[in-house]
């Protein structure tokens, strides 16, 4: 597909990414001894052995769990919903935990908590990530007797020197509690100062493209210091949306408009972006639907062709309302999301009202049957793995040595 808004290309100063890797034509693959037909039947036959012999159930499984990070109800060690993520780090049902919230009581029982995910006996370092933007987004704050932060429309009122001050005391909180994601920066432009989600939160640092990179340059450096990996937010722009993703589809087709997607440009092609959080914001016009779901083409053409990022891509929340309405659904919406392109899917929980099941298995069992029918491609699958472990080996995913 053609660059969905061409006659905007210039304007911002986007262009084609070439691939470096070359073509293969017909002369190429007779080179080899292998005709197009042969290529789509070896193809095929892959597809049809996985599909065919789900005796790889258990390495299929233990693939996909590397691609979810999952929340948990509970704000103890003791809590049953805390030791269900914990087996679940352990076993390779999940690769991640996300804290949010309703997991954060006393500093004493957070510390205890995260003490012993950092300490898992896990195959791999997980990913444990909280939202700590400052502002309405401050899970680390006063209510347990921290220093707050300032929103990211306050901190662009100042200096980049005071927003590098800023951000390195941020940045020194999320490492004390053995954090090693930070599901942030925004970069969402303000494009709508009555958006309920963006705008009305002072979420955004502007309204103005060079504003939003510089400050989110700040968050991104000092996070980086410590060996923290920050996530760009909402790709492709939550900024101009009158509605809340959380709470409805965020349908952005009449407000959307392409320059949106300029603070990710520059902060892929300045090499500052660890990770990209896609929302779940609906664009018919542009992206073919909802960006987290398979009938769209963010991912695929927008954010890996046009923008060129070959890095992790993570959903925002599977739980929320735009995709999700209970337990089946969310799984139905995780499914959806690698189909989509997606690398990590985040899902919170599996429904408002379900604080027992386990959120992990269940994505889980429900993303691997689909690759073993050979609905998921199981080269998807790997192709995700392989940015995962690029991610993981270039930022040190231990925060601090086990205790």
């Amino acid at each position: 597909m053609p660059f969905p808004f061409p006659e905007d290309r210039s304007r911002y100063g986007f262009k084609p990414v070439k691939s470096k890797a070359p073509r293969m034509g017909k002369r190429n693959w007779r080179s080899l001894g292998l005709s197009a037909t042969t290529i789509a039947w070896m193809h095929a036959t892959s597809c049809a052995a996985v599909a065919s012999d789900c005796s790889q159930s258990k390495e299929i499984e233990l693939r996909v769990g590397r691609m979810i990070v999952a929340g948990f109800f509970g704000k103890t060690t003791s809590d049953v919903g805390f030791q269900q993520i914990l087996a679940d780090l352990e076993n390779g049902t999940v690769g991640g935990v996300l804290v949010l919230g309703r997991n954060i009581g006393s500093q004493q029982d957070l510390q205890g908590i995260m003490k012993q995910i950092a300490t898992c006996k896990c195959a791999r370092p997980p990913f444990i990530a909280i939202d700590e933007e400052g502002g309405a987004i401050d899970r680390l704050g006063p209510d347990i007797g921290a220093e707050g932060t300032r929103s990211a429309s306050d901190v662009a009122r100042g200096s980049l020197a005071s927003a590098h001050a800023i951000y390195a005391r941020l940045a020194e909180k999320v490492i004390s509690f053995d954090f090693n994601v930070n599901l942030g920066p925004v970069v969402d432009l303000n494009r709508n100062p009555d958006n309920p989600v963006i705008g009305r939160l002072g979420r955004s640092y502007g309204s103005d493209v060079d504003t939003v990179v510089k400050y989110a340059t700040a968050f991104i450096e000092e996070h980086r210091k410590r060996n923290i990996v920050t996530v760009l937010k909402h790709f492709p722009g939550h900024g101009s949306s009158p509605t809340d993703s959380h709470s409805e589809v965020a349908d952005v087709t009449s407000t959307w408009s392409p320059d949106e997607l300029s603070p990710f440009k520059h902060l892929i092609d300045a090499g500052l972006a660890d990770a990209v959080m896609v929302g779940h914001l609906a664009n018919s016009a542009k992206w073919g639907g909802v960006a987290t779901q398979s009938q769209a083409n963010a991912i695929s053409q927008m954010l890996r062709k046009d923008l060129g990022f070959d890095g992790v891509v993570l959903t925002d929340d599977l739980a929320m309302k735009a995709v999700s309405d209970g337990s089946s659904s969310t799984v139905a919406a995780a499914i959806e999301a690698v189909k989509a392109g997606a690398d990590m899917i985040l899902v919170g929980r599996l429904g408002d009202d379900d604080q027992t099941a386990d959120v992990g298995a269940e994505v889980n069992r429900g993303v691997s049957s689909k690759v073993c029918t050979g609905e998921i491609d199981i080269n998807a699958i790997t192709r995700s793995e392989g940015r995962i472990q690029r991610l993981s080996s270039r930022w040190k995913l231990w925060p601090s040595p086990p205790k």
